[in-house]
């Protein structure tokens, strides 16, 4: 999941990025090719001041390819 969000370039500010990561790494155990809905719903409980969710959700993806 890092090795994705450096990839993409997800973090701006860096305030959200461990809970967004956790979070993130959380799902792939849980679902392990996430739909989009899928992704929207398990990370709507963190905000991202700096509005980077198109590439958290494209991190998740990435990820998601290379488990």
């Amino acid at each position: 999941v890092q090795v994705a969000w450096r990839e993409l370039n997800v973090a701006q500010c860096g305030y959200c990025q461990g809970g967004q990561i956790m979070q993130a790494a959380s799902l792939l155990k849980a679902t392990p090719k996430p739909t989009d809905r899928e992704i929207d719903a398990a990370m709507s409980g963190n905000i991202c001041r700096c509005g980077t969710y198109p590439r958290i959700r494209a991190a998740i993806k990435r990820a998601a390819k290379g488990a």
